[in-house]
């Protein structure tokens, strides 16, 4: 299939016209997928496609007294334990976008054109691998249905903090890690103390539902020494929230509209959303040389597994006779792997149609 070649058709030249040279911001995304996430690293010469992860068991509680030794010695005087261990991989996979531009682009628009592009190349490098680790945690976590129904399509109210009191207890049950520790409050008006928490992150649209919730702590009433994430808008229930656009929504997936007064995309069926809620070490993702980072970022954001490519005009040899055509994309290695299912649950729920 032949490559399209971004002309000046695409990208004109700024002619007769009063050309601002900073050029319009882009929207960016928060992509907070990889938050609490645990890095696998493959490394180029390495003779692998696969990450892998290793897990090791906790021992079972001892609650016998050890008896007295008493007679002849047999070594070793004690019964030991062999823990469990489990391998856990993942076949990696490459990823990259790129854009091929003639010389005419060049020719009639400023340097900073050029920018430009790596810029929205960038933006689309971090919203592409966002969406890979959102989809494992999404589509592999086990499922609640909000209000406990039996299935999707019976879905027709929105998230409740029932829901989140349902998945949070889960996890403690299976003794799953919390990533932020309590932290009390302080002599500041307003402030709260805050349980540990496990970190949720769900839609723009699900986020108006969880602040009108009972309990809900506004991230501005965070005491003083707490710190904060992009994209944190409050906790409740045990979970720290992130919203993000990105968050997916499977549209005219659940029940009925009815009077709901949820969103619908045509008004006939609720569209569900996924609101995932996970402890520490439940996730893996891969960066390719060195760790991904660990924090929440924006699209766009310089991400260490992704390599940035240019190719100038005249660097295609024979293919480019004329040094007419450049080259700009990026490029990644990535896999996203649930480690424990059992520190995991995706949360699918409507949305209040505001």
């Amino acid at each position: 299939m032949a490559a399209p070649i971004t002309t000046t058709t695409q990208v004109a030249g700024p002619v007769n016209v009063v050309f601002q040279e900073t050029l319009l911001r882009n929207a960016k995304a928060k992509c907070p997928y990889f938050v609490g996430s645990v890095p696998a690293e493959i490394r180029e010469h390495s003779g692998s496609f696969t990450a892998k992860w290793r897990r090791i068991e906790n021992l079972t509680p001892v609650t016998a007294a050890l008896a007295e030794l008493t007679g002849n010695l047999a070594i070793p005087v004690r019964d030991s334990v062999q823990p469990s261990v489990t391998d856990i991989t993942k076949a990696v996979s490459k990823y990259g976008n790129y854009m091929l531009l003639n010389e005419e682009v060049d020719v009639v628009n400023f340097t900073g054109q050029s920018d430009k592009l790596v810029e929205i190349l960038g933006i689309n490098a971090g919203m592409s691998l966002n969406r890979l680790q959102r989809d494992e945690m999404e589509d592999n976590a086990t499922a609640i249905l909000a209000n406990g129904v039996a299935a999707v399509t019976d879905i027709v109210t929105k998230l409740a903090r029932n829901d989140i009191k349902k998945a949070v207890n889960t996890l403690n049950r299976n003794t799953a890690s919390t990533f932020l520790p309590m932290t009390e409050g302080s002599d500041r008006v307003g402030t709260s103390p805050m349980r540990d928490s496990y970190w949720g992150i769900c839609h723009s649209d699900v986020e108006e539902d969880i602040r009108d919730m009972t309990g809900f702590i506004a991230v501005e009433s965070y005491a003083s020494q707490t710190a904060v994430s992009p994209g944190e808008f409050g906790a409740v229930g045990g979970v720290r929230w992130l919203s993000t656009e990105e968050s997916s929504i499977d549209l005219a997936a659940g029940g009925a509209i009815g009077a709901t007064g949820l969103r619908s995309v045509a008004g006939v069926k609720v569209d569900v959303y996924n609101s995932v809620v996970f402890g520490k070490d439940a996730v893996g993702s891969l960066g390719f040389g060195k760790e991904h980072i660990k924090e929440i970022y924006t699209a766009g954001d310089k991400l260490p597994s992704v390599l940035l490519i240019n190719k100038a005009r005249g660097s295609a040899g024979a293919a480019d006779p004329l040094n007419e055509l450049s080259t700009m994309g990026w490029k990644s290695w990535h896999g996203a792997k649930i480690l424990n299912g059992d520190w995991i649950r995706n949360i699918k729920s409507g949305a209040t149609d505001l």
